[in-house]
């Protein structure tokens, strides 16, 4: 069999059956990254009145249809201590067009607050967020030419839809794509 044969077999099935490309980022890739990210000690307020809130073991958890954001959250402020667990529920964002995917924690505003009221609030997203981007699986090329005895001939990826699986230590951005 020649190699114009198997092109037209290849061609052929792929009209017939769809396939899926996807990117899977690990619950240990991030946790890895949010290890060199590590804690921080951020002091908020008037230099006289400043609180110190420190946040400590960021970490996510990978679980099948969810992700999980957790940190110790600590308040400082004169003889005020407070120390909170937080859990964020995380999302994700595919941009089609730039084709980047990013981790996002929703609701990301921890605030701390006693019987008197609230005390603060700080943003988590902005000091994890920014590296939680990453490319996503869509091909830089949408079509491509081929020589073949009969002449060039292109060939078109259609993509048709993009998938978001929360799995077990993973989760995964997946286009569904056939040729055309």
């Amino acid at each position: 069999m020649n190699k114009s044969n198997l092109f037209i077999i290849f061609s052929f099935t792929s009209f017939l059956i769809a396939g899926e490309i996807s990117v899977s980022i690990s619950e240990n890739l991030v946790n890895d990254y949010l290890g060199l990210i590590g804690d921080h000690q951020i002091p908020k307020g008037k230099n006289n009145e400043q609180a110190l809130w420190s946040i400590n073991n960021p970490h996510v958890k990978f679980q099948e249809g969810s992700a999980e954001f957790f940190a110790t959250v600590s308040y400082q402020k004169g003889k005020t201590n407070i120390k909170k667990s937080v859990t964020k529920n995380m999302y994700v964002e595919y941009n089609f067009d730039k084709n980047i995917i990013q981790l996002m924690i929703e609701n990301p505003i921890v605030k701390m607050e006693r019987k008197e009221g609230a005390l603060g609030k700080i943003d988590i997203s902005s000091l994890y967020q920014q590296g939680l981007k990453f490319q996503g699986p869509r091909p830089k090329a949408e079509s491509f030419k081929l020589k073949t005895r009969k002449g060039r001939i292109k060939i078109d990826m259609n993509i048709e839809k993009s998938i978001i699986y929360f799995e077990q230590g993973v989760v995964r951005v997946a286009i569904e794509l056939d040729y055309k």
